[in-house]
C-alpha cells in the first residue's frame, strides 16, 4: 500500500475477488431449482407435427388425487391452458386443455394410465367445438418444440 492506496497487483486481486463474489451472488440468486417442463405430442385426426405439439410448465402430476393447473403453449407459441387430475386411487392422470393456434380454438381430453406412463389416448378437436377425433398422446422431449 502506497499512501493509502493498493499497489497494482493487490488492486487487481481485489477487483478479481470482488467480481468473483458478485458472480457467485448472482448465481446463488438464480440457483433455485426450476421444474422441467413436460411436452406432449398428439397424433390422429387433425393433429400431427406442430399442430399436435404441446408444452406445459412444471411436471405432469402423478400423486394420488392431485389436481394441477396446466399453463403452456401449443404449436410453439399459441396459448394452452387447462387442468390435470390424478385419480384418487392413482390409476391414471387425465389432462384436459383448451388452446388457440392462429386464432383457431381447439381442445383435448387425454389420459395416461398409470400416471407415469409415456403413452396415452383420448379425444381432441381443432377448429370446431367438441372432442370429435380419437387421438394418441405421447410424452416427448421438449427439445422437439416447433
Amino acid at each position: 500500500m502506497i499512501n493509502g492506496s493498493l499497489s497494482g497487483g493487490a488492486a487487481a486481486l481485489r477487483r478479481g475477488v470482488s467480481a468473483g463474489a458478485l458472480a457467485l451472488a448472482l448465481c446463488a440468486a438464480g440457483a433455485s431449482p426450476a421444474f422441467a417442463d413436460f411436452c406432449i405430442q398428439l397424433t390422429g385426426g387433425s393433429f400431427s407435427g406442430d399442430i399436435g405439439f404441446f408444452r406445459f410448465k412444471g411436471s405432469m402430476p402423478t400423486d394420488d388425487g392431485a389436481i394441477e393447473t396446466l399453463k403452456g403453449r401449443a404449436a410453439g407459441l399459441s396459448p394452452a391452458f387447462g387442468t390435470a387430475v390424478v385419480a384418487k386411487d392413482g390409476s391414471y392422470v387425465e389432462l384436459a386443455a383448451t388452446f388457440f393456434i392462429d386464432a383457431v380454438q381447439g381442445q383435448f381430453d387425454i389420459a395416461f394410465s398409470p400416471p407415469d406412463s409415456k403413452k396415452g389416448a383420448g379425444g381432441a378437436s381443432f377448429g370446431e367445438y367438441g372432442l370429435g377425433d380419437a387421438v394418441k398422446a405421447k410424452v416427448v422431449s421438449c427439445s422437439n418444440e416447433p
